[in-house]
C-alpha cells in the first residue's frame, strides 16, 4: 500500500456495519458524513477522503450493502424495482448487474455503476419473490414485464 496514505482504523463488514477500531460507528450524522466521503483508488482500494485529508479502510466485502428490495411507489415508468442501501439512500435496481458471488452472495452495481452492493438476506429474499427460471434462465417479472438476467 502507499505510504502517502494511512489507515483510518475504520472497518465495514459484511453486513455493512461500520467500525471504528473495532467499535460500532452508531451516530448516524457521522456514519452518513464517512458514507458521503468514501471512494475507491484505482488499485480497488477504499478511500475516505475529508478536509483535504485521505486514508484508506477495510471493507470486508463491499461498503453497501442493499438492506431492501420493493416496487417503486411511483409508477409509469419502466418496469423495475427498488434497492434501499445502507447508507438511507434508494434507487432503481440496476438488473443487468446482478450476479452470485462465492456462497451464493447476490451482488449488484449501485451509485451509477460505480460500486458493487451485495444483497443482505432479507434483500434477497424479497428479490426472489420477483424471479421465475425457465430451465437455465432466470428472469425478473415486475407486473407484465420479463427482464431475463444474464448474470444468474
Amino acid at each position: 500500500m502507499p505510504e502517502d496514505v494511512p489507515p483510518c482504523h475504520i472497518r465495514i463488514d459484511k453486513e455493512g456495519n461500520w467500525y471504528y477500531q473495532d467499535l460500532p460507528i452508531i451516530n448516524k450524522k457521522i456514519y452518513l458524513y464517512l458514507n458521503q466521503s468514501l471512494a475507491q483508488d484505482p488499485s480497488g482500494r477504499y478511500i475516505l477522503s475529508m478536509d483535504g485529508e485521505k486514508c484508506y479502510l477495510e471493507v470486508e466485502d463491499t461498503p453497501f450493502v442493499i438492506q431492501e428490495v420493493c416496487l417503486p411507489s411511483d409508477s409509469g415508468q419502466s418496469p423495475s424495482l427498488v434497492v434501499k442501501l445502507n447508507d438511507g439512500t434508494e434507487e432503481r435496481l440496476q438488473a443487468d448487474t446482478l450476479r452470485v458471488g462465492h456462497d451464493n452472495v447476490l451482488y449488484c452495481k449501485v451509485k451509477e455503476g460505480l460500486y458493487e452492493a451485495r444483497l443482505l438476506r432479507n434483500a434477497y429474499y424479497q428479490l426472489a419473490e420477483f424471479l421465475e427460471q425457465d430451465g437455465q434462465n432466470y428472469y425478473l417479472v415486475i407486473e407484465d414485464s420479463k427482464i431475463h438476467l444474464k448474470n444468474l
